[in-house]
């Protein structure tokens, strides 16, 4: 279901919804977050790089931070932030197989309803109302 939305490069509209797609990710909190999260913590490790550490007693006082934390850091953030949006993208995905299942599904009963419906018909028996049997069902919203 979700591959009958995709827009190839020679379909009409495709231009325009690539701009829009790019325009929302720059406006994005988490593309922002990245920026924000690597260049302050590429600021810290060029101060540790370049200010010597100050001795107090027998305690040694870095600035800044070193490279371990900044690889840490980084790598931690971003696997968080791109881990969530694989996520999400496999939630929806899956979301869309069991709401087509469930259409297909409803498609199957409603052929198997007009079916007897028809037999019954051409037999002369009186027909009846087909009831379905409620599975599940989604949570009322609050």
């Amino acid at each position: 279901m979700k591959a009958d939305r995709k827009l190839k490069v020679g379909d009409s509209g495709y231009w325009a919804t690539w701009f829009a797609k790019l325009l929302f990710t720059l406006i994005s909190v988490k593309v922002w977050g990245l920026i924000a999260g690597t260049a302050i913590s590429t600021w810290l490790l060029m101060i540790h790089c370049n200010q010597a550490p100050v001795v107090v007693g027998d305690k040694v006082i870095e600035y800044g931070i070193n490279g371990a934390q900044w690889v840490t850091f980084n790598t931690t953030i971003w696997a968080l932030i791109f881990g969530m949006k694989e996520i999400f993208r496999i939630s929806e995905q899956r979301e869309y197989s069991e709401r087509a299942g469930l259409i297909e599904n409803l498609d199957t009963r409603i052929r198997i309803a007009k079916i007897q419906k028809g037999n019954q018909k051409n037999s002369g028996e009186k027909t009846t109302s087909v009831e379905f049997e409620t599975v599940g069902s989604e949570p009322d919203p609050i």
